[in-house]
This record gives C-alpha cells, sequence and structure tokens, in this order.
C-alpha cells in the first residue's frame, strides 16, 4: 500500500479534531501555544512539497513528546488514538521523531564521511538500538528541519537567532528530501 493510500486514512480534518480534543491550542511552546507550532510545521512541510504523510506528522508531531519538548498529548499506550486520526505511515513517523535520541542521532548525521548503513538510531522510550531505513530518515530529517524552521521564524530574533540550525541544514541536507532542504536553506539564509 502506498504512502499516499496510506494518508486517506488520516486527514488534516481528523488531525486538527485530535489536536483540539487533547488541549494542544491550550500547551504552552516556545512562541505561543503548541497547537499554532504544529500548523506552522504542516504548513512549511506542504510549501516545500511534502506529501499527505508528512503534513499529517507535521500536525501529530508532538503528541508522544520529543526528546527536546517533555509536554504530550498522549501516553505510548494510546497510540491507536492518533494512528486512527492521521493514519498509521503518519503515526509510525511520529513514534520516530518523538522517540529520536536526539544527542545520539543528530551528530551521525552530520558527519559527512557516514553512509545510510552506518546509521544507528535509539529508541529512547524503549531503550534499544537499530539502523534505520532511508526512508526513516528522510522523513525524520524533513519534519526536523520543519519543526526548527517554525521555531526560527517564531522566535523573537527570527531565524538570525538560530544560526546553529543554517548549519545543521547544510550539514545534512543530503538525507533530507530536496524541496525541503531548499525550502529550509532559503528561508535560514534570509532568502524568503
Amino acid at each position: 500500500m502506498t504512502r499516499a493510500v496510506q494518508a486517506a486514512a488520516g486527514s488534516r480534518r481528523a488531525a486538527l479534531a485530535f489536536l483540539q480534543r487533547h488541549g494542544a491550542d491550550n500547551v504552552p511552546h516556545l512562541f505561543g501555544d503548541l497547537l499554532s507550532h504544529l500548523v506552522g510545521v504542516e504548513d512549511l512541510v506542504r510549501a516545500w512539497g511534502g506529501d499527505e504523510v508528512l503534513a499529517l506528522a507535521a500536525l501529530g508531531h508532538a503528541s508522544y513528546g520529543t526528546d527536546g519538548f517533555e509536554p504530550h498529548l498522549i501516553e505510548l499506550d494510546e497510540r491507536r488514538q492518533l494512528r486512527d486520526a492521521i493514519g498509521a505511515d503518519a503515526e509510525a513517523l511520529v513514534y520516530f521523531y518523538a522517540s529520536c535520541d536526539r544527542a545520539w542521532f543528530y551528530p551521525q548525521l552530520t558527519d559527512g564521511t557516514l553512509r545510510a548503513e552506518d546509521l544507528r538510531f535509539v529508541d529512547r522510550f524503549r531503550g534499544s538500538e537499530r539502523t534505520p531505513t532511508p526512508d526513516e530518515v528522510r522523513d525524520f530529517l524533513d519534519l526536523t528541519l520543519a519543526n526548527e524552521t517554525e521555531l526560527a521564524l517564531t522566535s523573537p530574533l527570527g531565524p538570525l537567532g538560530w544560526s546553529w540550525l543554517a548549519d545543521f541544514c547544510r550539514d545534512t541536507r543530503r538525507w533530507a528530501s530536496p524541496g525541503v532542504a531548499a525550502g529550509a536553506a532559503r528561508l535560514l539564509e534570509g532568502e524568503g
């Protein structure tokens, strides 16, 4: 079954209903509320040509919390609720994104000498380690770049205050979708 067919199982309307039911609009986030951030990330994914699965994952990406954002909307044993709202593929990406031990994975992504088969992913919820698939790496990085770029754009200092992100984007673009890498680079380097 293709990602497009899987995404049809979820919808933007169902995702937004899920987020409303779980109070995302009342959860404080760095520069506003969580719901506004999630919609902003989704907007970037769509503007950069991301598919429906990635866009739905963008809406749900903080449902289980992340390595950088502890508040969560549901517990891991309630994953079916999110899966029903956004589809199985999008929910799997949300889990992968949320479970990532960033201190372990980010340095690998920025190491220009590593090949896809050299990457190791640590699931911070389970404590397990494995080799991620190339699609998982691409989707993770696409979602990461959209997430961090949205934060840079909404921060009081704007993208200039997030110079580390422009460097991260340059160092990891080989793993990302071309449209996402180019879109993030344009915004982070002040080209619109």
